[in-house]
């Protein structure tokens, strides 16, 4: 009997990675939060919101729940967030 490996991956798709850039500093921010509706993605965010209020003198924090985790924003929440936010982070993955 014999047995057969396939490798999924088509490697690296990056050369070289690098920190985005930043027009404005985090200090004063408005923070945009998503939640991606997983378990205890809740509490991750929340912990991330809590730490970057203790870091940063942020000007607000906005909490965003998707509906599902298997669906992206759609166009109009997405552009929603990004009127109201300077920064977004978004997910929490498996």
């Amino acid at each position: 009997m014999s047995l057969i490996v396939y490798n999924p991956t088509s490697g690296p798709s990056l050369k070289e990675l690098r920190m985005a850039s930043r027009d404005k500093p985090i200090e004063g921010s408005v923070i945009g939060l998503v939640d991606n509706g997983k378990q205890n993605s809740d509490t991750v965010i929340q912990y991330i919101a809590e730490r970057l209020k203790q870091k940063y003198r942020l000007q607000d924090v906005i909490h965003y729940k998707k509906t599902s985790f298997s669906h992206g924003l759609t166009e109009a929440e997405a552009m929603k967030l990004a009127q109201q936010c300077d920064f977004i982070i978004s997910g929490v993955g498996d």
